[in-house]
């Protein structure tokens, strides 16, 4: 009897997903939308561009799990020091187009998307900031194009993984993928998941949790992810091998806690970087932009003044 319901409710966690995904996935990109946002068109994919203040640029990458909109308050600051911040969504994330093609989410790939953007919308040189994944993608811009990137703020980057982590193989796994996708990105665990990369967990309140569940709610997200999480790494230059040809200077920003890359990462950088300078956060996990917001801000700051 035991083992005929273990089986049933297996079952059903396998099959449920196929179900509610239609449920939990009822928007589409355009409610994400804001009054600064601009939609631009590259091969094909609609990117969503959210475009702040006058000044010197300044991109923001968001990571693998977040969006523009989690760069609120850093948009805030860098406008008040008269900077124009450009904003990005990644193919996949946001309010940009969701692509089911693996080739769209090397590094390389998001890398070129961005260049193409900045190209569009006239920026010569700008200064990149990148979080986790973005921090990554930052790095391949610098490689990619060393005259248009000047200065790039790598916080808690991605610098040295050579191939997706073990539990992408089992995402790619037919049905049960599927499953174990749907129910590890509900937005009920969101919370959780925040909480367990952070050092200061005060700043995860329930606004920031319905600001990072928000893009999980669009058509055709979890399918996105999926692809993503199956899809190669890198393109032709893979960050990892060609650190050394980084020739702007990277300011590297790190919690001393980082659960998802260690703090010792940035020791690393500074030897492989030609250019490279460290700041440490002190009681900080993998988001010191919102978890230290005023300390990173203050890193950030001298940065973008040096």
């Amino acid at each position: 009897m035991l083992m005929q319901f273990s089986f049933a409710v297996l079952t059903l966690l396998l099959i449920l997903p196929f179900v509610l995904i239609y449920l939990r996935e009822q928007h589409d990109t355009t409610q994400l939308l804001t009054a600064e946002t601009r939609l631009l068109t590259y091969r094909g994919h609609s990117i969503a561009v959210y475009d702040y203040g006058k000044g010197d640029v300044v991109v923001l990458l968001h990571g693998f799990a977040g969006w523009s909109d989690t760069w609120a308050e850093m948009v805030t600051r860098l406008v008040t020091r008269n900077k124009r911040v450009i904003a990005i969504d990644m193919i996949g994330a946001g309010a940009t187009s969701r692509s089911t093609n693996p080739s769209d989410y090397t590094t390389d790939a998001q890398a070129r998307m961005i260049l193409t953007v900045l190209q569009q919308l006239g920026v010569a040189t700008a200064t990149v900031i990148g979080h986790s994944y973005g921090g990554r993608v930052a790095l391949q811009m610098g490689l990619l194009d060393p005259a248009r990137i000047q200065k790039i703020i790598a916080i808690a980057p991605e610098a040295y993984a050579t191939h997706r982590p073990p539990m992408a193989k089992l995402v790619g796994v037919p049905v049960i993928g599927f499953a174990l996708a749907f129910w590890s990105t509900s937005p009920s665990l969101i919370g959780v998941g925040l909480r367990s990369v952070s050092k200061r967990k005060e700043w995860v309140t329930l606004a920031e949790i319905n600001r990072y569940a928000a893009p999980v709610r669009v058509k055709g997200h979890l399918r996105a992810q999926i692809t993503q999480s199956v899809a190669p790494k890198d393109g032709d230059m893979p960050v990892p091998r060609h650190l050394g040809r980084i020739t702007c200077p990277v300011y590297l920003i790190w919690g001393d806690g980082d659960p998802v890359f260690p703090a010792s990462h940035g020791l690393m950088l500074v030897e492989h970087l030609p250019d490279a300078h460290l700041a440490i956060v002190p009681n900080c996990g993998h988001v010191p932009h919102v978890e230290a917001a005023d300390e990173t801000w203050q890193f950030v700051d001298q940065a973008l003044a040096s």
